[in-house]
């Protein structure tokens, strides 16, 4: 069994940035990534993905600067960049190592992986806070013979069947794709529940500026009255395409996108929808 002060459970931005932390205070410590480094970005994320946050966001602690503060990174070029970052302080990450369970142990944890165990007094689990799929229970109802994606397996509209496109939310990942499978000459519709609308732009300014100016960027769970609160609220749509493009319901009908209420199921070949739009 091998042994390390710290194991961190993810490659991704939270755990190589809490590594350069532990590294800069000369810490033990050791990664486990399930591919590589920034594995979510490389094989969850659709190709033409861009951040939603201007890079000027986007900098890791110790890291240099972007480029272009005000830019958006590509999803391959945020890879490269994890990819540089770990480099730049040896990260001690072991690649292709899957996590299959971690139990307490004394003081502190048993960690069984696929290529051995390990004993660790602090686990951190860095996995990201979208690391399970959330399919709607309606989806087994949906037609024999239609395909069904979620947004972590799409990866372009021509990898996907000739024909119409139905979105299942409205949220920035269901207006992204509903946009670039609209501009790729895609019939879409989109269903939508509850969501945010947000300007991208104010004043000359992007959003991001103007939560920073208020300092809204500063606030913590601590600040949040009820944590339920803090776990139910709304993703803002944004988008990094296009170098920061305004994404709304009427940016979406402008394009052609047919909007609609929430999916209530099917029945036969027919989507039902609500009348709650």
């Amino acid at each position: 069994m091998r042994t390390t002060e710290t194991l961190i459970i993810g490659a991704g931005q939270a755990g190589l940035a809490l590594s350069r932390y532990l590294s800069r205070a000369r810490q033990e410590h050791v990664l486990l990534e399930r591919g590589r480094v920034g594995e979510r970005w490389r094989s969850e994320r659709w190709d033409s993905l861009s951040l939603l946050t201007p890079n000027w966001l986007n900098e890791l602690p110790g890291s240099a600067p972007h480029a272009d503060a005000d830019g958006f990174l590509g999803r391959g070029a945020f890879v490269d960049y994890l990819v540089d970052y770990a480099r730049s302080f040896s990260a001690p990450v072991r690649e292709g190592v899957s996590v299959l369970e971690v139990t307490r142990s004394g003081p502190g944890f048993r960690v069984a992986t696929d290529a051995g165990t390990w004993h660790a007094r602090n686990v951190v689990l860095a996995t990201g806070f979208a690391d399970e799929p959330r399919v709607p229970a309606i989806a087994a109802a949906g037609p024999a013979g239609v395909l069904q994606l979620h947004s972590s397996r799409y990866r372009s509209p021509d990898r996907l069947p000739p024909g119409g496109v139905l979105v299942v939310g409205a949220g920035p990942s269901g207006q992204q794709l509903a946009a670039e499978l609209r501009r790729a000459g895609r019939d879409v519709t989109i269903a939508v529940g509850r969501h945010a609308w947000m300007p991208r732009r104010y004043r000359g300014k992007d959003i991001w500026h103007w939560f920073a100016a208020t300092r809204h960027l500063d606030q913590t769970l601590d600040d949040v009255p009820h944590e339920r609160d803090a776990a139910r609220s709304l993703s803002l749509v944004l988008s990094g395409a296009n170098g920061g493009e305004q994404l709304d319901l009427s940016v979406l009908a402008g394009l052609g996108v047919t909007i609609s209420g929430l999916l209530r199921g099917f029945s036969g070949s027919y989507a039902l929808f609500g009348d709650n739009l």
